[in-house]
């Protein structure tokens, strides 16, 4: 994981208009990734939008991609979900 945390990133811009595919995978691959910076802890149940008004994925949306490809984060089993749910 070394390696991943040390690659050139860039910093989030917002989009002003639907990307291309090829632009999405490099927001993806290149994105600025500070584990510090977020809250893991957040128990809110209001969950950030998936994709914003032209359709692209949101930062939120590329930070789990971004933390899916590179094997960042805690596996979460179905029935550890289903009993967060149940604690709300």
């Amino acid at each position: 994981m070394p390696a991943v945390l040390e690659k050139p990133k860039t910093s989030w811009v917002k989009p002003t208009r639907k990307l291309t595919p090829e632009e999405i995978e490099q927001l993806i691959e290149n994105y600025d990734y500070d584990p510090s910076v977020y809250d893991d802890d957040d128990d809110s149940t209001e969950l950030d939008p998936v994709y914003d008004i032209y359709g692209n994925p949101t930062e939120s949306t590329i930070r789990a991609l971004y933390e899916g490809r590179n094997g960042i984060g805690e596996e979460t089993t179905l029935d550890e979900l289903l009993a967060w749910v149940d604690s709300l």
